[in-house]
Formats: structure tokens, C-alpha cells, sequence
């Protein structure tokens, strides 16, 4: 347990508390830049000042990450940087259990990532339904197009005048019948 390296993104932590800390936080940050458009002034304001006011970061990877987008939302001119809040630094004591803000952060990182996941789930559920919906409209307008002749005047009347035909024919073999049996109907 001695030769364990507890490095994250380079830095060596000093024991294994820390070292949980800090790998945390990377997976964080990794998380938040993998879902969320830092490119986006608002977002990266909006992320920015939601990590400052929940104290979410407590190690070196989360104060770096934080540094990070204090230089871009001042490279970018989003805010004055007087009007930015500044980054919360915290020194953790020896022996002291995780500060309360940093584990409402954890448990509200873990809540948007679950809000994320069961989004990706209803737009999958969303897409079969309109899938559906589409085949089911195209096979309409299809029986429409292909059922047409059905309803043609010209085809009801020719099937119409084919039965005026068999009927009289019928009529002149019953009446042609009628006079071999001597039977009379008026």
C-alpha cells in the first residue's frame, strides 16, 4: 500500500481521501465537458458561477477546471472581470469529513446525469412513435393512390352495364324456357 501512486492528471495527492476527491472531480469535469457546449457564453457563465456558489470543487483538478473557465469567460468578454465572482478557495483539514457543499454537488451532478440519461431514453421512445406514425401515414396515402380506381365513375358504370347484360340475358333464356313449358307469366 506504500508504492501506490494516488495521481490524477498529474498531480500526486498525498493520501487516499484526497486522491478519491480529486478523481471525483475529473470524472466531473469530464462529464460536464462532455455534455455540456463550453462554447456557449451562457452555459459556461451559467456552469461557472453554479460550481462557484456550491463550492462543488475542492482540489487542485476542480480549482484548475475553475480557472479554466474564469480565463474564457474573460477571453470571451462575458462578464467584466470585476462582476466575476471569485473562485472559493478551501484548505481541507487532516481528519475532517467531505464539506457538505461538495457532496450536495456530487449528489446533484449524479441527479443531472440521471435526468440525462432517462431524456436520451424518452427522445428514443419519441422517435419510434413518430416512426410509427409516418409509416402509417405513408401506407395511407399509398392505399389512396393505389385503391383509386376503385371509385372511378367510369369503372362503376362499365361493371354496371356488364350486369344489364348477363340479367337480360338471363331474362331472354327464362322467357325462351317459359314457352317450351307452356307457362305464361304477365
Amino acid at each position: 500500500m506504500g508504492n501506490e501512486k494516488w495521481v490524477v492528471l498529474g498531480y500526486k495527492f498525498l493520501n487516499q481521501e484526497e486522491y478519491e476527491s480529486a478523481k471525483k472531480e475529473a470524472e466531473s469535469i469530464a462529464y460536464i465537458k462532455a455534455h455540456t457546449n463550453l462554447k456557449d457564453n451562457k452555459q459556461l457563465l451559467k456552469i461557472y458561477n453554479k460550481a462557484v456558489d456550491t463550492k462543488m470543487f475542492r482540489t487542485t483538478i476542480g480549482y484548475e477546471f475553475l480557472h479554466q473557465l474564469y480565463t474564457l469567460i474573460i477571453k470571451n468578454k462575458i462578464v467584466e472581470p470585476e462582476y466575476i465572482k471569485p473562485i472559493p478557495v478551501m484548505f481541507k483539514e487532516k481528519n475532517k469529513d467531505m464539506p457538505e457543499g461538495l457532496e450536495e454537488a456530487n449528489k446533484q451532478v449524479e441527479q443531472y446525469k440521471l435526468l440525462y440519461e432517462n431524456g436520451k431514453e424518452e427522445k428514443k421512445r419519441l422517435k419510434i412513435v413518430i416512426g410509427f406514425f409516418c409509416l402509417l401515414i405513408v401506407g395511407m396515402i399509398a392505399m389512396v393512390y393505389f385503391n383509386y380506381n376503385i371509385y372511378d365513375e367510369d369503372a362503376v358504370l362499365d361493371k354496371y352495364s356488364q350486369w344489364q347484360i348477363e340479367l337480360e340475358e338471363r331474362e331472354a333464356r327464362l322467357q325462351e324456357r317459359e314457352k317450351e313449358l307452356g307457362i305464361a307469366i304477365e
